[in-house]
């Protein structure tokens, strides 16, 4: 069994030759298809540019389907869809137009600056490893066992570890 070419386009699939796979890209099912998958991620701006000239398909409105699809010569779109689609253009340039755009040395500067004093660093006591209650009765604990504390880290020595 020889290879076979699938087309996402048209979801149809066919024997993986030169003359085939060419006469089928070139087909006008394919083209449509091919049409249709990229009209659905075309910017809004450009479908409104590309809707408002037209005038409205009738056998869109009256059947809900045209034969011609997305190369219809006329809007498939309703008034109040072109209504929205324009509200929602209006929008989108509106918020373009409003974006604050912070200068990055700016945010690098706020982001490098010590924001806090050393005169206002409260030093907390909290003891984050309890000594369990059973280890408390036993007076001499090895150092492993005994409870850890803040000033065990700023002051402790750690040998080198490792082959010299």
């Amino acid at each position: 069994m020889g290879k076979r070419y699938y087309c996402d386009y048209c979801d149809r699939s066919f024997k993986d030759a030169q003359g085939a796979r060419k006469k089928h890209l070139i087909s006008l099912q394919h083209t449509k298809n091919r049409e249709d998958h990229y009209n659905f991620y075309k910017d809004p701006e450009k479908i409104l540019e590309e809707e408002a000239n037209k005038k409205l398909c009738m056998r869109f409105i009256k059947e809900g389907e045209c034969p011609f699809g997305g190369s219809c010569r006329y809007s498939h779109y309703t008034p109040e869809k072109i209504q929205e689609l324009q509200n929602y253009v209006a929008t989108r340039k509106l918020m373009k137009e409003n974006a604050f755009n912070p200068d990055p040395e700016e945010i690098v500067k706020q982001y490098f600056e010590d924001t806090v004093d050393p005169e206002e660093i409260v030093e907390n006591n909290i003891n984050l490893w309890p000594l369990p209650e059973e280890l408390k009765k036993y007076p001499n604990l090895p150092p492993s066992l005994q409870p850890m504390t803040y000033k065990n880290f700023t002051s402790s020595d750690f040998p080198e570890w490792g082959w010299r």
